[in-house]
This record gives structure tokens, sequence and C-alpha cells, in this order.
């Protein structure tokens, strides 16, 4: 796990499968990355070949929380096992996801210009 701050985003890369065994240590990452100051986070999925039901969740409700506090949780997915996952349980429907983490740096240029 590596958090960096480009101008206003902060950025969670995670690099790691999401399993039972490391689940409560994503879990308390993400509340790092929803709690910091920042009105923009991304959560980087790099290299995450798998992650399970619980990770899920995990992401949803950081999802969630975030918007209660006027903040944008976007999340790159590179590896097509993830973004199948995210395929099959329409993450799409209410998160931004993109495929690099440029992409997502984009997004968020254009949404400080609006």
């Amino acid at each position: 796990m590596i958090f960096t701050s480009n101008d206003q985003v902060i950025l969670l890369t995670w690099e790691d499968d999401i399993t039972l065994r490391n689940n409560a240590s994503f879990k308390d990452t993400m509340k790092e990355l929803v709690k910091s100051d920042s009105k923009q986070l991304l959560l980087c999925l790099e290299g995450v070949q798998y992650l399970n039901s619980g990770a899920l969740g995990v992401i949803a409700d950081s999802v969630m929380e975030a918007r209660k506090y006027q903040k944008e949780l976007v999340v790159v997915a590179t590896q097509n096992s993830v973004k199948e996952i995210f395929n099959i349980v329409k993450f799409g429907s209410f998160i931004k996801l993109f495929d690099s983490k440029e992409e997502a740096l984009q997004f968020f240029k254009r949404d400080q210009h609006e």
C-alpha cells in the first residue's frame, strides 16, 4: 500500500490481492483514505488480480462514506479479472471506474475547472 498526494488528489495504490487474510488491513487503510483532508480520493488497484466480497463491501462503504463528507472516491482497476468482478456486481452504476491513474487524474482536473 502506498499513499501519495498529487496536487489535491490523495492516491492510495493497493497492489496485493484482497483476501480474508488482509481484508481488515484494507478496511483500515480505506478508512484512513476517506478521513484524509482531500476532497478527491483515488484508489488504484494496480496489480490486484483478485478481491473478495468483503473487499467489495469495503470499497462500496468507503465511497458512500466519502460522499457524506462531500468527497469523491474513484477507483482504477487495471487487471481484467478485477474489471470483470466490478462489471458482475455493477459497480459502475454508483462508482466512477477508470482503466488508468492518468484517466482518473484527468477526471479530477476537469472536475476542478467546472
